[in-house]
């Protein structure tokens, strides 16, 4: 059975989804973060609460002078594989930083921070013997990149001792270069789509309130990326797709048993169903438009973190995260190239003070390897697994 123009289209315009973690989001946006495997709503560890719960801005430790900058580098290894075949790109490195402070302009019971984020992306390089556009023949290579990033300030105010609220804005730069297939010919006809960047706004509101002196309780809402469109001009004329990313809600409950001892459990929902169920990519007329299936699935996501205090300049940190793949066998043809199908992750990690001001976390993050083949269609095979490195260094001062 010949796969059709517009799933061939579909898989190569998302096929960039490649970065660790809930489909194609990051889980954590720092190495203490990714150690704790997300679960830091409830109680915040550094300023990129700013993105992942802004009222945390507020409780975020920022030394006697009430300032803190976070800056991580993290070295992603995915290990893909489609029909058996290994995609080339193996290495990606990422970087995100923000900075907190308060100031006696504004008291001490309002935060502001400022910061930049990668939030979902990656890319895949496969060489065309991985897979074959009606079963058989004739072989197309995939080869996409993609990088949605979130620069903006965000606040956070101390209601009182017990509750805090907070505001994200962000600018949203969303990046993607695609080589494409006109199925329509025999042999296909390719199309390179290179790199355009498309830019729009997302905000994030939160609240963090303190049940107890050891129990606390956190809340956000990620609006979806409100971006213009993708544009490329090729040979026949302008092409364009819009591709967003999902409106997202976290809930978590963080308690001390001890002084030393900090548990998390996050719940987090993904609406991958209103921005992945299906998409048109308008070409120069309108016999040209491809209307792409993505049909992925909302996905929820449980993330469980521990935090242990060894010491006073070393702390340990330990997190597991699940999630169920946002896409099943029945689309695996419609997203040919996607591997973001991994729904197991164990992490852990340690902090050290470095300085009287300073200090560095190391951490690890192990996506376990997860199969799926297409029920639908060709029985393509796609396998994910990966690994997660991140070093960060933080100043309070």
């Amino acid at each position: 059975m010949r796969i059709n123009q517009a799933v061939v289209c579909a898989g190569m315009l998302v096929s960039g989804a490649a970065f660790a973690n809930s489909g194609d989001q990051m889980i954590g946006y720092s190495g203490i973060s990714h150690a704790m495997a997300g679960a830091v709503v409830a109680t915040p560890q550094d300023v990129t609460t700013a993105l992942s719960n802004p009222a945390g801005l507020a409780y975020v430790n920022m030394g006697d002078q009430k300032t803190r900058f976070d800056m991580n580098l993290a070295v992603l290894n995915p290990m893909r594989s489609m029909n058996g075949v290994d995609s080339d790109s193996e290495a990606y490195v990422m970087a995100t930083g923000g900075f907190a402070f308060q100031s006696e302009k504004f008291g001490p019971d309002l935060t502001i921070g400022v910061g930049a984020y990668p939030i979902s992306g990656g890319g895949v390089d496969f060489p065309s013997t991985a897979f074959k556009i009606n079963g058989s023949g004739p072989n197309a290579a995939i080869v996409a990149n993609r990088m949605s990033l979130r620069i903006g300030p965000a606040a956070a105010y101390r209601v009182n001792d017990d509750l805090s609220v907070g505001l994200n804005l962000s600018l949203v730069a969303n990046a993607m270069s695609i080589k494409n297939f006109d199925t329509s010919t025999m042999p296909p006809k390719s199309m390179n789509f290179p790199s355009d960047v498309a830019y729009g706004g997302s905000f994030v509101l939160g609240t963090i309130y303190r049940i107890s002196a050891r129990t606390n309780f956190g809340a956000s809402y990620t609006s979806k990326s409100y971006t213009e469109d993708l544009e490329w001009n090729m040979d026949d004329g302008k092409w364009s797709l819009g591709f967003e990313d999902p409106q997202t809600v976290a809930i978590g409950i963080s308690h001390r048993p001890t002084d030393r001892l900090l548990l998390e459990a996050d719940l987090k929902w993904l609406d991958y169903s209103g921005v992945r169920t299906t998409a048109t990519l308008v070409g120069p007329t309108p016999a040209k438009n491809k209307i792409l299936a993505y049909g992925w699935d909302d996905q929820l996501l449980f993330s469980l973190g521990a935090k242990y205090q060894l010491s006073d300049a070393v702390d340990l940190m330990a997190g597991y995260n699940y999630g169920e793949s946002p896409i099943d066998e029945r689309d695996i043809n419609n997203n040919a190239g996607i591997t973001a199908i991994i729904e197991h992750h164990l992490s852990a990690g340690v902090t050290t003070k470095v300085s009287k001001f300073s200090s560095l976390t190391f951490s690890l993050s192990h996506g376990f390897k997860n199969d799926m083949t297409a029920s639908v269609g060709p029985p393509t095979k796609v396998s994910f697994e990966t690994n997660l490195a991140t070093l960060q260094f933080t100043y309070q001062h």
